[in-house]
């Protein structure tokens, strides 16, 4: 008896102490890491929660052979397992794993003597054609799946572009109808689109100017001709960086808003549809505008956009060196990154991807010459796995796991607001307003209400007006039972009378 009992607390013994080393571990990987991680809550305050993303490795960075050093990098894609990189200070695009063993390597368009020159942007069509915004060549390059010369797609043919301006494309995407959208240094029409034969269709997507009240005022009333002319033309600003979601929309982000644009919330990202209009969600109660009070550095500045199946995107700031992720709805999820020398810290960041199973982001670092990549936490999976099930409908999962993350977290509001979402889809809809409340969310909340009236009536109606008809009945019955006495108590009167 007494062997059997020494037995058992020793293998509770082993038990304990090994559930205390792996928490020991989880949580000294959490205060290891060279960063802090929040969100943004309802009243627009950062609030500290559990860390999605945790850095795991650098590669291609200094210390590395000529081979796969990398020079400035200016841009990266993702496809399946392997990373293409825009490697612009050597010219030439590389193709690596996961792990940063080099694949292939090209330098040349067609013909070894047709050489790439400093090269900005790159994209992957389905099809594993490569496409280059060949920058220093001003022009974009087609290889196909092996790498070999497919076109070259030069200058637009249009007189919006004086002949004096010099064309230099720095970032290409190409949507699922083949459609190719580029970004120009120095146009600020919009993007610039092409057909799948290459032949220029216009812009598309150009952003709105935005001019304060005094700057219209001074210059329209108040400044002379020669002050109106020495000021510079206001215009609209650039893309800085786009990428196309599987609906064929296009996301495009903008780094060069002014202090005052920051200050009143002006838009620095864009989902465009097909003909250019910007359909981006904004039901947040908070602006999508990176940090929402500025830091030390100045405001956020988004370089790049990466897009997952559930209308997810995760948009870099190479300002600070963060990364903020939204909803479909525009809700900030989380916030981590910064800029310093610490391992996992960034110097440039200026390109983020994200695995397809959604559990690895990684990051190209333009001063460090090297590919950072950060791997998903269970706090992160859970997270982001609620959402995935919002999405798709399946309610139950949904509540499962925002439950989850509300137990990782008790201050997110967005775990209220998810299980509000589910309780929709199940059509509670009494329990979704209650939900909508703690997750202090005014829009969704009235949405609720409009569906929990609209039940009640359609349960209630019928019998509402079944009463109702009955009482009617009710009360012309009364009253005409009541009328027909007295009118023959009349009748009586009279004929006894006569």
């Amino acid at each position: 008896m007494h062997k059997k009992l020494k037995l058992l607390l020793s293998f509770m013994a082993f038990v304990i102490v090994t559930v205390n080393i792996w928490m020991i571990s989880e949580i000294t990987s959490y205060a290891n890491a060279p960063y802090e991680s929040y969100n943004y809550n309802f009243w627009g305050e950062a609030v500290a929660q559990p860390h999605t993303f945790l850095y795991k490795k650098s590669f291609l960075g200094a210390g590395n052979n000529g081979e796969t050093s990398l020079n400035f990098p200016k841009d990266m894609f993702l496809k399946g397992e392997k990373l293409y990189i825009a490697d612009t200070g050597n010219s030439r695009i590389l193709v690596t794993d996961l792990e940063g063993k080099v694949l292939a390597e090209y330098t040349y368009a067609n013909g070894s003597d047709d050489i790439f020159k400093e090269p900005q942007g790159v994209f992957v069509t389905d099809e594993d054609h490569i496409y280059v915004a060949d920058s220093g060549n001003s022009r974009l390059v087609e290889l196909d799946e092996n790498g070999q010369f497919v076109r070259q797609i030069g200058r637009p043919v249009t007189t919006l572009i004086s002949d004096s301006q010099q064309y230099t494309p720095i970032k290409v995407v190409v949507d699922h109808s083949k459609r190719i959208y580029v970004i120009a240094y120095g146009i600020n029409m919009g993007l610039i689109e092409f057909d799948k034969n290459g032949e220029f269709q216009g812009f598309m997507g150009a952003t709105e100017v935005s001019v304060s009240m005094f700057t219209y005022m001074w210059k329209n009333y108040f400044s002379t001709r020669e002050q109106q002319e020495r000021m510079a033309t206001i215009v609209p600003t650039e893309y800085s960086n786009i990428c196309v979601d599987d609906e064929n929309f296009i996301y495009a982000t903008i780094n060069n808003l002014s202090d005052e644009d920051h200050a009143s919330g002006a838009d620095a990202i864009r989902r465009l549809n097909p003909t250019g209009v910007d359909v981006l969600r904004r039901l947040s109660n908070n602006k999508i505008i990176g940090d929402l009070h500025g830091y030390e550095n100045g405001w956020s500045s988004f370089c790049d956009v990466a897009v997952n199946d559930n209308g997810c995107y995760f948009v870099l700031d190479d300002n600070d060196g963060k990364v903020f992720a939204y909803d479909y709805d525009g809700n900030n999820l989380f916030v981590f990154g910064q800029i310093g020398i610490k391992e996992g810290n960034f110097q440039k960041p200026v390109a983020i991807t994200l695995s397809d199973d959604e559990k690895k982001i990684f990051v190209l670092d333009n001063i460090l010459g090297s590919v950072m990549e950060f791997d998903i936490t269970d706090y992160g999976e859970t997270l982001l796995g609620a959402i995935r099930n919002n999405s798709i409908g399946n309610a139950e999962e949904a509540t499962r796991l925002w439950n989850e993350v509300s137990t990782y977290n008790s201050n997110n509001e967005l775990a209220y607001i998810g299980l509000g979402k589910a309780c929709m889809d199940s059509e509670d809809y009494k329990s979704a307003m209650e939900y909508f409340k703690l997750g202090n969310n005014r829009k969704y909340y009235s949405k609720a209400l409009y569906y929990y009236r609209k039940a009640v009536m359609e349960k209630f109606f019928a019998k509402g007006m079944l009463i109702i008809i009955v009482l009617i009945v009710t009360v012309i019955s009364i009253k005409g039972y009541f009328a027909y006495k007295k009118w023959v108590g009349k009748v009586k009167c009279y004929m006894e009378n006569h």
